[in-house]
């Protein structure tokens, strides 16, 4: 199938593939042990249980950006969309994604994310179904998503209640999540996923890394790009800090906001970097 796309696209010139790279994404175990829950929302209250088990490694090969939609836009000559999914991490990734692609023709950022939702608040958003219905009205060629910071608690299916990180949380998690991915490629776009990076309060730093390991794992098996922050997000002692080193300018920048959760602007272009740098290299050879 990638054979069919890279011949697709050569009509158009070898120029659009210089530097897109097939990554090897990082693969991880999950950490052993329950945790507390910390409900949120109108979740109920669910109950501490075993451990998860581990999870086999899997081939973590992609082709990301390629997809169908992206194919045709080129072959086209049309603009790239960028769809942008998550939460209040997802915002700050679409306004670093807003800025990247700023003032090129050949880009169309569309913002799709928003403050307070996640894989475990269906009772308050249901992801899919809202999924579904934005693609109806706006097709996108590529998705890129962050989501989790909201999901460090438990999780009521079907009259059960799951704690964070057990196997019923992780059936289920896992379950919508492979959902969300399959609608978008369905639909046509290549998807692209942001974990989440280093956190100032150590519980729940605790948890996201966990949260980072269970995502990284089931990207690996859906063949969708992850990039884990949490390298760019920390010192040199891998502890939380608010200034950090960028990797490319070897500048010091102020990266994290006061709570000590959310980065600013500079940090969201930081953390987003290795798929943006993997999609800019699709676009027209003269833009900026």
């Amino acid at each position: 199938m990638i054979l069919t796309i890279l011949k697709a696209l050569f009509d158009r010139g070898a120029v659009l593939f210089i530097g897109i790279v097939v990554g090897v994404l990082l693969v991880v175990a999950f950490r052993t042990g329950g945790h507390p829950l910390v409900p949120l929302l109108a979740d109920p209250p669910v109950g501490v249980a075993a451990a998860p088990a581990p999870v086999a490694a899997a081939a973590c090969t992609d082709d990301f950006p390629l997809s169908r939609n992206v194919v045709a836009r080129l072959r086209a000559n049309q603009p790239l969309r960028i769809g942008v999914f998550g939460d209040s991490f997802g915002e700050g990734l679409w306004a670093a994604t807003d800025q990247a692609f700023h003032g090129r023709d050949d880009f169309q950022v569309i913002r799709h994310s928003r403050e307070g939702i996640g894989f475990t608040r269906y009772r308050t958003v249901n992801l899919l179904d809202d999924l579904k219905a934005l693609l109806a009205t706006q097709p996108i060629d590529i998705a890129l998503i962050d989501f989790g910071a909201n999901d460090t608690q438990g999780v009521w299916q079907d009259g059960k209640g799951s704690a964070y990180m057990t196997p019923g949380w992780q059936a289920t998690i896992g379950d919508r999540i492979t959902a969300y991915v399959q609608a978008l490629r369905d639909q046509g776009a290549a998807v692209g996923w942001v974990g989440l990076p280093r956190m100032r309060r150590a519980e729940y730093d605790g948890d996201v890394q966990a949260m980072n390991r269970f995502q990284a794992a089931l990207m690996c098996r859906l063949h969708v790009p992850f990039v884990d922050p949490v390298a760019v997000s920390e010192d040199a002692g891998h502890q939380f800090a608010r200034e950090l080193v960028d990797p490319e300018t070897h500048q010091r920048y102020l990266a994290r906001a006061d709570d000590g959760i959310h980065m600013t602007f500079h940090g969201y272009e930081v953390i987003a970097r290795p798929l943006l740098t993997r999609i800019a290299r699709l676009g027209a050879p003269d833009a900026p």
